[in-house]
């Protein structure tokens, strides 16, 4: 058990099965509005995580294929873009939800 969150930044997996339902209900008990709730790969592509690899550079270049790598880890349904979760609550505030659109 880590106690530390900041014992070896980087290395350490600090992953936790997080109970969503009864979190959103916390929130909205609360008074919050749920303003949205997502797989990380849909709230990624919908920020436009494509479209940011697309500006790293040539698709052939050591950089892209490494960018893309990471990108792949991080949207692809066998990995972490269906594992980890996006929620987001909110209370009168008018920015930009992208993300959860």
């Amino acid at each position: 058990t880590i106690h530390n969150p900041f014992f070896n930044i980087g290395l350490t997996d600090l992953t936790a099965h997080v109970n969503f339902t009864d979190i959103a209900r916390a929130g909205t008990e609360s008074g919050l509005d749920l303003i949205g709730y997502l797989p990380q790969s849909y709230f990624l592509l919908n920020l436009g995580i494509t479209d940011l690899l697309a500006q790293i550079g040539s698709p052939d270049s050591v950089e892209y294929i490494q960018a893309a790598a990471a990108v792949q880890k991080l949207i692809h349904q066998h990995e972490m873009g269906e594992l980890f979760k996006v929620i987001a609550f909110g209370k009168d505030i008018d920015i930009d939800w992208t993300g959860f659109s």
